[in-house]
């Protein structure tokens, strides 16, 4: 139980959803940019672009938008319009290119219909790079302007942006952002980036950017588990993200941050309050929609969060944090005494991600099938110590924290219950 660093993105995955309902009117998806630069150090200007066109999509009123996260595992790969459209629901497709230069960026782009693989409307931008940001919101207005609606158009020119105050501070903080986008938040790997959001908060302390990203490098141990200091971790992560929301309240991703924040303290409520403010400004933050369903898990509302992680999967069905939000729906099936399926969605977790595996291993012990519990636990326990508790002394130290003064009874009888499993399939007490 538990398990909440994973609003964003911490492993890459290639599952594939089952097949999708009939795709909305304004349905679309927007692929990875190409870097034709040559220079794999540029890919954070096309990931950058990519990211946030998809999420300037998303604001407008009626669109379906499939997630940044799922669009980005069919970078480098052929583009057939027509099979994407039915793989993700989708009736549109955007495509393009990036190739900056030293001060130059040209940007070409196109919408094609998935439906009948028609190219709807194509364009090309050429702008300095201080100006990609205004950039993109032309090719939001543009792309409006293709669909025919005159709201999109409205909405897109209401949305449009404010130029960056520093650029050199900007670039660093775009880097730092499309680094971590490649090898997640938490981790080794992601250590070495954080110090491109330092670097630009040394040039210009006011660039929210940089301030919202790495508030995620000290609330997303606590969130695993991981953390020397919970306490003085999640001050400091609400430090950074609190001076984000003051200097730009209108990024989803800061309030996004806030929540996770908030969920680490055990303040649901407030929580859910962020989250409901980032989806008012980017309704696909998948990140949110998450975070809500955790919200809800812990207080007790096991059936609400469900419709909230099943919302987060339909938007994102190719999640890095696939693995975690399937790992999620079995604890909520296992908190509501639905064993079954409670088991079939921690092993399709277990697949995608082994460190979940903890959440297999109660319901089997419960429902009598002791040897695959055993199985499932000796399977668990040969992962790293680092990757979740490993005992049942650390499992409710860690579960512990996500409980307030306020704390449901459900919540803390689905612990004893999980822990009685963990228990029942040898897991040791200390």
């Amino acid at each position: 139980m538990g398990g909440t660093g994973t609003a964003l993105w911490f492993r890459p995955n290639s599952t594939r959803a089952p097949q999708l309902s009939p795709a909305p009117s304004l349905s679309i998806v927007v692929l990875p940019f190409e870097n034709l630069s040559n220079d794999p150090a540029q890919d954070y200007f096309a990931e950058g672009l990519n990211q946030d066109i998809t999420t300037d999509l998303s604001r407008i009123p009626g669109s379906f938008v499939i997630a940044h996260n799922t669009a980005m595992t069919y970078k480098g790969k052929a583009v057939d319009a027509k099979a994407i459209g039915k793989e993700l629901g989708v009736r549109y497709v955007l495509e393009g290119s990036v190739q900056p230069s030293s001060d130059q960026v040209r940007v070409n782009a196109q919408l094609i219909d998935a439906e009948s693989g028609a190219h709807v409307w194509a364009e090309q931008f050429d702008t300095a790079r201080t100006g990609l940001l205004q950039m993109q919101d032309e090719i939001v207005t543009r792309l409006a302007r293709a669909l025919t609606l005159q709201l999109f158009q409205a909405e897109a020119s209401r949305l449009k942006r404010t130029p960056a105050g520093n650029a050199k501070a900007e670039d660093l903080a775009l880097q730092c952002l499309g680094g971590l986008l490649k090898v997640g938040f938490l981790g080794k790997e992601a250590d070495a980036i954080y110090p491109l959001c330092e670097q630009a908060l040394a040039v210009d302390p006011n660039n929210d950017l940089a301030l919202g990203v790495l508030s995620n490098k000290y609330w997303l141990p606590v969130g695993m588990g991981l953390s020397a200091d919970p306490q003085a971790d999640l001050k400091r992560a609400d430090e950074l993200a609190s001076r984000a929301i003051a200097l730009n309240p209108n990024d989803d991703g800061h309030h996004t941050a806030k929540a996770m924040i908030l969920l680490n303290q055990a303040r649901y409520d407030e929580s859910a309050a962020e989250n409901e403010r980032a989806l008012a400004l980017n309704p696909s933050n998948v990140s949110a929609y998450a975070s809500l369903g955790w919200d809800s898990y812990y207080t007790g509302q096991f059936e609400k969060s469900l419709e909230y992680f099943d919302k987060a999967i339909r938007l994102s069905p190719h999640d890095p944090g696939m693995g975690w939000w399937l790992d999620s729906k079995s604890e909520a099936y296992f908190g509501l005494k639905q064993y079954d399926p409670a088991i079939e969605w921690a092993r399709r977790a277990a697949v995608i991600d082994p460190s979940v595996g903890s959440d297999l291993v109660a319901p089997l012990a419960l429902t009598g099938r002791d040897a695959e519990a055993r199985e499932a636990l000796q399977r668990y326990l040969a992962l790293p110590s680092s990757v979740q508790p490993q005992t049942i002394a650390a499992w409710k130290a860690y579960n512990d924290h996500f409980v307030n003064a306020n704390a449901d009874s459900r919540l803390l009888e689905s612990f004893d219950r999980f822990y009685d499993g963990l228990r029942k399939a040898g897991m040791p007490e200390q």
